[in-house]
């Protein structure tokens, strides 16, 4: 197989993975516990505080800051316009619902869309 066609596959790969919908109604879990949740869609809760990179990428960990946070959402440079008001979810409570995955041994959801991410109004919501 041919280079091109490799990166060919991968790309079409990962788009379809881009495009699948999120269920309609995701398990909600506290942060300390995503991590026995690695592998599955979840929606995640904890008090929010934003790291902005000078790369672009933004680093919304839950309930901590950097390695003592026990998850993260991750906003890529490529996908930071679809995130129009990050700055206005630092210190509120808030969800973020998606695949939970590993990076550098700590749980996170790779965050591509707005609607993944929501502001929690109370103990109900």
């Amino acid at each position: 197989m041919t280079e091109t066609r490799i990166k060919t596959l991968i790309g079409l790969a990962l788009s379809g993975a881009l495009l699948s919908p999120l269920p309609a109604s995701a398990v909600s879990i506290p942060s300390k516990d995503a991590i026995r949740h690695i592998g599955e869609t979840v929606s995640v809760t904890g008090r929010a505080r934003l790291t902005f990179m000078r790369s672009g990428e933004v680093y919304i960990d839950l309930d901590g800051q950097g390695e003592n946070a026990p998850f993260a959402g991750y906003v890529s440079r490529w996908n930071r316009i679809t995130f129009q008001n990050l700055p206005a979810l630092d210190g509120k409570m808030v969800r973020i619902t998606g695949q939970v995955a590993t990076f550098r041994d700590q749980p996170q959801i790779f965050l591509r869309d707005a609607s993944q991410i929501s502001v929690k109004n109370g103990p109900a919501d």
